[in-house]
């Protein structure tokens, strides 16, 4: 009888190809474009989140069913062209680029590159992950084995995952720039988020990889469109062991929903205004003013609006507002708003005269050279204190060489190509008189270990302030405030995003995004904030 599975398992895999093996990799190829597009639905600011669970599963099945390595890592290429493609599609929202000296058409033809380039740059690790899929000799189940095929499908598929793309994507070496994880589509869903206070936003990606790869393997044993993965070490039949494998999957999904809804309850419960300050005397209630100036690039680069009067807007905006703490976004102090009668000493006098914090984004010089930073003025303190970003933007706050060779009149409009930036190379925390506050500077927020860092050394409070003018009101804003619920969860702290155009957001230790403003608007946003001490399993483990 076992010779007899022998003989089957082996014609399967090297006698009669699949369907498959026999399709052309010119149909191939475009099905996983075709995929990954759909997964890229799933990505905040399109909001398909459900997409998340089976986007994934094709490419899988796909990769049962090809001939050779070349087509593993394109069919990865493809299908990561597909998915960055769709959820990276907020740098078109660079055009029109008239700011910087560009015609109209020449602009969007910029834009347009840009986008490619970071598309294909993304891809290059989703092609990586194909061919590392496709290498492997996988065997289904959870469980390895001593004999080939070794790896156990559903975990390695995750572990692959998680590796490439939540240790090298957000690497320095790799440039990465990873606001478009998987995880960050289930920002909405609280329950199933609140695992993120364990393991990391990255937790959240193996389960999403996890339910995808159980799919696969379902897809496999029903279908036999392609080639089924090797015998299981549970010595289940493959076709029951694929039911097994998803119903424990989906069981998996469902406790932790459900103990996400229990934490969640308990939180509340903790930082309630009626019973916060009952529980500990060191939780009041403090009320937040984020101030959205709503300055476009335009008005900035071009000088369409003087200094005086995006001084006077903000001015007129942060006036009497009755609350404890003020928010302005990034880069609203620069050397213009230092001059006498400008922002920064209105935001001063507000401060000194109605006794209340201000935290502002601030273009600072700094050893001849320029630190995109922010800063926090309070009454009870003659001095600013100043947070120095540590995550500069590639090819914004810092660019190679070869960008000198691009026409002056466009340079002149360009930081990166006609200042230097510099950054810190650890995590400074401003003191307020209500605790400690962990400040960062634009994507700075989608890096969880420098978020987190803060909170291991003492940040009560996590303020973001961003500037996102640049991209028009694209859906970078969305990606932004779905990173800022992830931060929130993984470090059990209030969270303030303070966005020049929006979105702006007061976000708290659960997840739940307490106001929100609308992007493109000039306003105030008003609520209410707590400094927490209590550290999560996540901000205590250093090493993720």
């Amino acid at each position: 009888m076992y010779s007899k599975q022998v003989v089957r398992e082996t014609t399967e895999l090297f006698g009669r190809q699949t369907a498959l093996q026999r399709l052309g990799v010119a149909y191939k190829l475009p099905l996983a474009f075709f995929f990954g597009c759909m997964l890229g639905l799933s990505s905040a600011g399109f909001d398909l989140w459900w997409m998340a669970w089976i986007g994934l599963a094709p490419l899988l099945v796909l990769l049962r069913g090809l001939n050779s390595k070349i087509e593993a890592g394109l069919l990865g290429l493809c299908f990561g062209l597909g998915y960055h493609g769709v959820s990276l599609s907020w740098y078109l929202g660079l055009a029109p680029l008239t700011w910087a000296g560009f015609h109209e058409f020449l602009g969007t033809q910029m834009s347009i590159l840009i986008w490619l380039i970071e598309v294909i740059h993304q891809s290059v690790l989703l092609s990586v992950f194909s061919l590392l899929i496709y290498c492997l000799p996988l065997r289904s189940g959870f469980l390895p084995n001593i004999e080939r095929p070794f790896f156990p499908y559903l975990i390695s598929v995750p572990m692959i995952w998680i590796f490439l793309q939540w240790m090298i994507a957000p690497s320095e070496l790799f440039i990465g720039m990873p606001i478009n994880q998987l995880a960050y589509s289930q920002y909405k869903q609280l329950p199933l988020i609140q695992m993120a206070s364990f393991g990391g936003s990255g937790s959240i990606d193996f389960l999403i990889v996890l339910v995808n790869a159980t799919v696969a393997n379902l897809i496999l044993e029903l279908t036999r469109s392609a080639r089924r993965l090797g015998p299981r070490t549970d010595h289940l039949s493959t076709r029951f062991g694929s039911v097994f494998d998803l119903t424990i999957a989906l069981v998996a999904v469902v406790s932790l929903s459900s103990w996400g809804t229990m934490r969640i309850t308990s939180i509340s419960k903790r930082i309630d205004s009626a019973t916060a300050m009952a529980l500990n005397s060191q939780t009041p209630p403090v009320s937040v003013a984020v101030v959205q100036g709503n300055v476009s690039v335009e008005e900035e680069r071009l000088n369409i609006s003087k200094p005086d009067v995006i001084a006077k807007r903000y001015s007129a905006l942060a006036a009497d507002l009755g609350s404890s703490i003020l928010c302005l976004p990034e880069g609203v102090i620069n050397s213009a708003q230092m001059q006498p009668r400008c922002l920064l000493g209105i935001l001063k006098n507000i401060s000194y005269k109605q006794r209340k914090e201000v935290i502002v984004g601030s273009i600072e010089t700094l050893q001849n050279s320029l630190a995109n930073a922010a800063q926090l003025i309070s009454p009870a303190k003659k001095n600013r204190e100043i947070y120095l970003k540590q995550r500069l933007v590639p090819l914004g706050e810092f660019a190679p060489q070869f960008l000198e060779k691009i026409p002056s009149p466009v340079r002149e409009r360009v930081p990166a190509t006609r200042e230097s930036y510099i950054s810190a190379h650890s995590a400074q925390l401003a003191s307020s008189q209500w605790g400690k506050v962990g400040l960062s500077v634009y994507i700075e927020l989608i890096y969880p270990k420098l978020i987190a860092n803060e909170v291991r050394n003492g940040a009560s409070l996590l303020v973001n302030v961003s500037n996102l003018a640049w991209f028009h009101n694209a859906s970078l804003n969305r990606q932004l405030l779905a990173a800022g619920v992830l931060r929130s969860v993984e470090n059990e702290r209030f969270l303030v995003l303070s966005a020049n155009t929006g979105i702006s957001a007061v976000i708290d230790p659960t997840g739940m995004i307490n106001g929100m403003s609308l992007p493109g608007q000039r306003g105030v946003l008003l609520n209410t904030i707590q400094f927490l001490y209590n550290k999560t399993p996540f901000s205590k483990m250093w090493w993720l």
